[in-house]
C-alpha cells in the first residue's frame, strides 16, 4: 500500500509510544514532536516518496559556514538515516536536516525514520551552538 497523507496520519495517530500532534494537509503534513520540545517535522509526499524534513537553524547564524559545513560532510556517516542541507524560506537560508522513504514503507520504517530524524536534528542543533556567533 502506498502512503497518502492521509492514511499514514490516521497510522501514525494509532500509535500510542508517539506523543505528536498532527497537521493534515492534501499533500503533506506537519508533525509536532511532543516529546521532543515540540519540534515541527514537514512531511512531503512525491510520486514516488515520502520526504521528512525539519529545522536546524538559519545559516546567517553559524559564524564560520564553510568551517561547519566541512564538519558536516565529514560527520555525515554517524546521522544514521538522515541527511543535511540547505533550504531557503521566505529569503533566508536554514540548515535543515531530512529523511526520504519510499511511499510503500512499512508503518516501522517510517516511525524510525521520524524518530531517528528527530534525535540527528537535535544533536546537530545542540553542535551548532559551538558554531554559533555568540
Amino acid at each position: 500500500m502506498a502512503w497518502t497523507p492521509r492514511t499514514l496520519a490516521d497510522a501514525l495517530n494509532n500509535i500510542a509510544e508517539l506523543d505528536i500532534d498532527i497537521e493534515n494537509n492534501e499533500s503533506s503534513l506537519i508533525i509536532k514532536m511532543n516529546d521532543y520540545g515540540d519540534l515541527p517535522l514537514a512531511v512531503l509526499f512525491t510520486s514516488q516518496q515520502i520526504v521528512i524534513e525539519t529545522y536546524i537553524c538559519p545559516v546567517n547564524t553559524i559564524r564560520d559556514t564553510a568551517e561547519f559545513n566541512l564538519f558536516l560532510l565529514r560527520n555525515q556517516k554517524v546521522l544514521p538515516l538522515s541527511s543535511v542541507g540547505i533550504t531557503q524560506v521566505k529569503q533566508e537560508e536554514y540548515y535543515v536536516s531530512f529523511g526520504a522513504l519510499s511511499l510503500n514503507s512499512s508503518l516501522a520504517d517510517v516511525t524510525l525514520e521520524i524518530t531517528t530524524l528527530v534525535e540527528n536534528a537535535l544533536d546537530i542543533a545542540e553542535i551548532t551552538q559551538v558554531y554559533s556567533q555568540e
